[in-house]
């Protein structure tokens, strides 16, 4: 395991699952703003990835969204909206799988470098610090602060520099959403497709399929 100086992880359905907890979905926020479902989703679409970029913040978006539509914005409505979302947010981070814990302890245990690449809102992604596994963390690259999102290999390459490993001695895992696994690949990590939270791949790929704690040690082996 030695040729393998550092390991990236996505956070959302790799390090930690939103299984069974259904928070609200930012696209489907019209009938709480009291506005037209469709004309709502077009105007989100366009918006979102600048929230994940941290260009627009959430409550600037839904403000833009409503005043857009409504000609006016309930900025009540619309903060309530964001600590719910908060709050629904950081319930995942309080519950880590037993499984994962052990195999991000195993990985640290052996001196391997540890980071966390994630795309996300700034609410999204606040409950990381509170979470048991960040301590084990030596960087975060989060897309809100960054101003960049996956798969541009410049997220991956951000974490290595961070970690102070090259590329090509580092892997990346994920549950290949956003084409994340191809952008790390691009960066020139080896990547692996975590199929623990997540059976079927997102999209189509060649990746290995890491199903256990063993799948991964045997992955980064191989490297």
């Amino acid at each position: 395991m030695s040729m393998i100086g550092a390991v990236l992880f996505d956070l959302y359905e790799t390090l930690i699952t939103e299984s069974g907890l259904r928070p609200t979905r930012a696209s489907s926020l019209a009938t709480v703003l009291g506005l037209d479902d469709e004309a709502y989703r077009v105007e989100w679409k366009k918006r979102r990835p600048s929230v994940v970029r941290g260009e627009l913040s959430l409550v600037d978006a839904l403000a833009g969204i409503s005043r857009s539509l409504a000609g006016r914005a309930d900025i009540a409505a619309i903060d309530g909206i964001r600590q719910r979302r908060i709050r629904e947010k950081a319930a995942a981070f309080a519950r880590v799988d037993a499984d994962v814990a052990v195999l991000v302890a195993a990985l640290a245990d052996r001196g391997i470098r540890l980071g966390v690449v994630s795309n996300g809102f700034e609410e999204d992604l606040r409950g990381w610090w509170q979470c048991s596994l960040a301590p084990q963390f030596d960087c975060t690259v989060f897309s809100y602060v960054e101003g960049i999102a996956k798969p541009d290999p410049e997220m991956y390459l951000r974490a290595a520099r961070r970690l102070g490993v090259d590329p090509n001695v580092a892997a990346y895992i994920g549950n290949g959403a956003d084409n994340e696994l191809l952008g790390a690949e691009q960066a020139g990590l080896r990547a692996g497709r975590a199929a623990w939270f997540v059976a079927q791949a997102p999209q189509a790929g060649t990746c290995a399929e890491l199903t256990t704690s063993e799948d991964v040690l045997a992955f980064l082996r191989a490297g």
